[in-house]
């Protein structure tokens, strides 16, 4: 036998199935209507086309779906493809003849796609295709970040029309202002939301905004609307007693997205740091080359005036921390494109904090030769100025880079 509340579901479901058969409708409701292209399922505060939603709602082309703080939504496109919309995320989801395209301004959303689905996170376009999944998330106004969880994702940059594909597991970090793809992201996957196993229910097709009933003069395609009207409702039935039982399910969804977003952002933190450690590291090398090279001149300068002058052991002496100088130039120059290979690697994604340190060391070591120089050279100007055509100028040593040593591994 029923369950009283079953029996109260089922009477609710037949009212409403029996209001929407009998109800008026014109062909014209139906003719200029925006095309359905999916269902949404709401938790919380999430608002579609601007109104709040308590449970689910139709999605029609151009909608947009805001989930406000502890909202969360899930969208079953037409196609098959799903999307999960965290707390604090706005959207929008439009189709065109390539298929469906969210709009992302805000926040985090999973995806699984069945169809080619495409994620605009300006300049970027993310594309996933064949059960493609992953996540997509606009950490701030000028930083996305984008990960795979299965199959492969293509991201292309709408205004250089370079792209790149993360394959199964891999991250990357999108520049937003500058269009540019930084390091990959460290591994969660003991955090990534996996699909709701039960079924979304699918809504009652909604009547457009502005749109007005009348008259009982309708053409086949409206007739058979109404009839799937009647058949969805039906459907729904089943679903209201589903829904029960997802809450559970919803909830602990939730706080595994909370649980990714608060990793991401960790991560995120660790691998800017390694990228402002490898700029700091190569700006040092930078003042060491322009440093060496006034050593180089100065002592050039002091050679030939303490030849003049007729003191060949300062002479020599100069002579030799010139010939120095020009060693540690050249060492530099091939510290400086080790450096710059690295900084490529960090921004494909494949770089870290062990290879940086290993660079900190090499420069460190040549830091430490080119001050001893500089403090030789300055001695040797400072005790033999008194001679014609000896320079007089003191050159300053060089500190180390500023560097975080909270930087790990990306």
């Amino acid at each position: 036998m029923l369950s009283c509340d079953f029996r109260r579901l089922v009477a609710v479901a037949l009212v409403l199935t029996t209001a929407f058969i009998t109800m008026p409708v014109s062909a014209a409701d139906f003719s200029n209507a925006r095309p359905v292209i999916g269902s949404v399922s709401a938790v919380g505060s999430v608002y579609l086309r601007g109104v709040g939603i308590s449970q689910e709602g139709t999605l029609f082309a151009g909608d947009s779906i805001r989930a406000n703080e502890k909202g969360y939504a899930k969208v079953l496109l037409g196609s098959g493809s799903k999307i999960e919309v965290s707390a604090k995320t706005d959207l929008t989801v439009s189709r065109d003849a390539q298929g469906v395209k969210i709009a992302m301004n805000t926040g985090t959303i999973g995806f699984t796609a069945h169809s080619p689905l495409r994620i605009d996170v300006m300049p970027f376009e993310v594309t996933a295709t064949d059960d493609a999944s992953g996540n997509v998330a606009v950490m701030s106004p000028s930083t996305a970040g984008v990960r795979a969880l299965n199959g492969k994702v293509t991201v292309r940059n709408l205004k250089t029309s370079e792209s790149f594909v993360i394959m199964k597991g891999q991250e990357r970090l999108l520049g937003l202002q500058n269009g540019v793809h930084a390091p990959s992201l460290a591994e969660v996957a003991s955090n990534i939301p996996t699909p709701i196993p039960a079924p979304v229910p699918a809504p009652r097709p909604q009547t457009p905004a502005g749109k007005t009933t009348g008259g009982l003069a309708m053409d086949a395609g409206a007739w058979l609307a109404v009839i799937g009207g009647a058949a969805i409702a039906g459907v729904a039935i089943w679903g209201l007693v589903v829904a029960l039982n997802n809450h559970d399910d919803i909830d602990s969804l939730k706080g595994t997205i909370k649980t990714l977003n608060n990793t991401i952002a960790t991560q995120n933190s660790a691998a800017l740091k390694n990228i402002s450690n490898a700029a700091a590291i190569a700006n040092t090398a930078a003042q060491q080359q322009a440093q060496l090279a006034s050593v180089q001149a100065l002592a050039g300068q002091a050679q030939l005036a303490l030849t003049a002058a007729g003191q060949p052991t300062q002479a020599a002496a100069a002579a030799s921390l010139a010939s120095q100088a020009s060693a540690n130039q050249t060492q530099l120059a091939a510290l400086q494109g080790q450096i710059q290979a690295a900084q490529a690697q960090l921004a494909a994604g494949t770089g870290s904090a062990t290879q940086l340190q290993t660079l900190l060391t090499q420069e460190e070591t040549l830091r430490n030769t080119t001050n001893s120089l500089i403090n030789q050279l300055n001695t040797l100007l400072a005790n033999n100025r008194s001679f014609p055509g000896v320079p007089g100028t003191t050159l300053g040593t060089i500190s180390g880079p500023i560097v975080s040593s909270a930087s790990v591994p990306v």
